[in-house]
């Protein structure tokens, strides 16, 4: 073998993203990571309005409130002088109930709007083990450290999650029929749960995508095997060895524009690239002649990029 690995070919898809249309991604924290990447890249994004959240149906939840409009209970509760949610993370909350009704509904109709627009939706979904909320009867998105008698840990099954996604699904369609749903499992690894835990819980991951496309137009794109298989190597890790590096996520990336991008989209990224890094560029001598010179050059550069590519994202 000339090579230490095995390799493999990600599909090329049919339909492209590009620097006109919004993508959207949800899910988990590698969801985000992929996400950064894109925007990095000029690409329209908005990922994860209630914050990261791992669990297949916490995210179906959050999709349907989004396409009915039919909420009917905010599961919220107030820690010190802040009101946060069980249907989302710590990163959303607010300082009265009220305010976070009004946060959350204005998030989903935002939500709402672009799914109108979007090219594309990519879903990673993190772990089949949820806790229900034995109050509510609710299994959440964030346990937000309330105490664990508060909660049950129940692995769900392939069956609750392809019926809530099919049903997600056949909306998505009829709201926006060119609207392409591209599902992902993370390849990071949620050893608190445990070895075997994390493994039982990806099969279900893994199945329940099977099982959608089965039934729907989605397509699957493969972070987990690219990560677990082809790299197959805990110097791709972070320290903690559970979440893939800059490296690792850089190389996805490349896969991941491989697959999804034209050439020209491809082309276009690379100089997207080179003009935010010659934005970022931070001197050694601020005041000097030099640096002033290749501040007003750089900013010429952005004005005439801004021209000539007036929807590309820079900021």
């Amino acid at each position: 073998m000339s090579q230490f690995h095995l390799s493999f070919s990600v599909p090329t898809q049919e339909h492209k993203i590009n620097h006109k249309e919004p993508i959207l991604f949800l899910g988990s924290c590698f969801s985000d990571e992929i996400a950064a990447k894109a925007k990095f890249n000029g690409f329209h994004v908005d990922s994860n309005p209630f914050g990261t959240v791992f669990h297949p149906l916490a995210l179906g939840r959050f999709l349907l409130d989004c396409l009915t409009g039919q909420k009917s209970e905010e599961f919220i509760f107030k820690r010190e002088d802040l009101f946060f949610t069980l249907d989302a993370s710590t990163t959303v909350y607010a300082i009265s109930q009220n305010d976070l009704v009004d946060k959350l509904t204005d998030l989903r109709n935002n939500w709402l709007e672009q799914l109108k627009t979007a090219s594309h939706l990519f879903v990673t979904f993190g772990t089949a083990w949820g806790y229900q909320n034995i109050e509510s009867q609710v299994l959440v998105a964030n346990c937000h450290k309330l105490p664990s008698q508060q909660f049950v840990k129940t692995l769900t099954s392939s069956d609750e999650i392809t019926e809530v996604w099919n049903l997600i699904l056949e909306k998505l369609n009829v709201l926006n029929p060119n609207l392409t749903v591209c599902f992902t499992v993370s390849p990071v690894r949620h050893v608190k749960d445990g070895f075997v835990e994390n493994n039982q819980s990806k099969a279900v991951l893994i199945e329940s995508v099977r099982r959608l496309q089965e039934n729907s137009k989605a397509i699957y794109f493969p972070s987990y095997e690219i990560v677990m298989d082809e790299l197959r190597d805990y110097r791709f890790f972070k320290q903690d060895r559970v979440h893939p590096n800059e490296e690792a996520i850089d190389y996805v990336w490349n896969r991941f524009v491989e697959s999804f991008c034209s050439k020209e989209t491809l082309e276009l990224c690379k100089k997207v690239k080179s003009l935010k890094l010659s934005l970022s560029h931070k001197s050694l001598h601020p005041e000097s002649q030099e640096t002033l010179t290749h501040k007003k050059k750089v900013e010429q550069l952005r004005n005439e990029f801004k021209v000539a590519y007036p929807f590309i994202f820079l900021d």
